[in-house]
Formats: C-alpha cells, sequence, structure tokens
C-alpha cells in the first residue's frame, strides 16, 4: 500500500477510532489507543481480502478485537498488581509493628540457639537474605547456613511432635 491511500484511510476511518474509544468507554491512555488503532487501519489493509467482505466491516472487527485484546491485558495486569494506599506503607515501616512480631517470633523460638534465632528473625522479620544476614552479622555465609540449617532442623521437629 503506499503512502497516499494509507493517508486516505486514515482521513476516512479516524471517526472510527474515536468511535470505537467511546463505545468501548476508554478513558485512560486514549492516545495509545488512537495509535492502536492507526496501526489497525495498517494491519487491515495488509490483510483485507475482498472477497470476503467490506473493508470497514473487516477494520471494525480487526480494530475491535485489538482494543478489546489490550483491555484484558491490562486487566489482568491491574488484578495481578496491587497498589497498598499509603497508611499501609506507614504501617509497614513502623518500628513498633516490628518490636510486636518480632517478640512473638521470639516466643516461638524457644530450644533455638541464639544464633538460630537470629537467622529466624532476620529471615521472617526483617526479609534479609542468607548473605545480607552473614553482613549484618559480621561473620562467614556458610555460619548463617549453619544458623539457618540448624534452626529448620529443629522447628521442624518440634512441628512433628505436635503433629
Amino acid at each position: 500500500m503506499d503512502r497516499k491511500s494509507y493517508d486516505q484511510l486514515v482521513r476516512e476511518f479516524t471517526p472510527m477510532i474515536h468511535h470505537m474509544i467511546k463505545k468501548l468507554a476508554i478513558y485512560k491512555d486514549k492516545d495509545e489507543f488512537m495509535q492502536m488503532g492507526l496501526i489497525s487501519i495498517w494491519e487491515a489493509s495488509e490483510n483485507f481480502n475482498q472477497e470476503k467482505g467490506e473493508y470497514s466491516n473487516y477494520l471494525y472487527r480487526h480494530m475491535r478485537g485489538r482494543f478489546l485484546d489490550e483491555l484484558k491485558k491490562r486487566g489482568r495486569q491491574a488484578d495481578r498488581s496491587a497498589y497498598p494506599k499509603d497508611e499501609f506503607w506507614d504501617l509497614l515501616i513502623s518500628p513498633e509493628l516490628y518490636k510486636e512480631e518480632e517478640d512473638y517470633m521470639r516466643g516461638l523460638c524457644y530450644g533455638l540457639s541464639k544464633y538460630e534465632t537470629k537467622w529466624v528473625i532476620d529471615t521472617f522479620i526483617y526479609q534479609l537474605t542468607v548473605r545480607e544476614i552473614a553482613e549484618k552479622e559480621q561473620v562467614s555465609l556458610s555460619a548463617v547456613k549453619w544458623w539457618k540449617k540448624g534452626a529448620k532442623e529443629k522447628l521442624k521437629s518440634r512441628l512433628k511432635s505436635y503433629i
């Protein structure tokens, strides 16, 4: 397709893009959907077969499908992504919250050595990795791995005795 005929199609079918945006109640990122509509005009003109009907009908179905696919994709992304309110983040960084959780977790760590308890607290309360714990405590990586191993064995055996 040459540039002149594409420009003519754009002039003719731009109102269809606006209609589709309005009909599908798209109110966010209208410019992106406008661009998607222009791309749809190009794709439809490249793939259109005159024997199968009118171009305008083909374009309408093609454009609607692209828009609906994009809306579904964005909906899935929004479902997977939760954006907590600011109050949540304020609470999360509250030292009082960590102190309460740490006290509770220490109660669960009876029977563990001081270092095994450090591993449990740092891992499950402060979300530190083995490497970060080693750096914080200024010990070797293997030392922290031993704390982890010991804590897991003791907690597992204690859990088995409850079951």
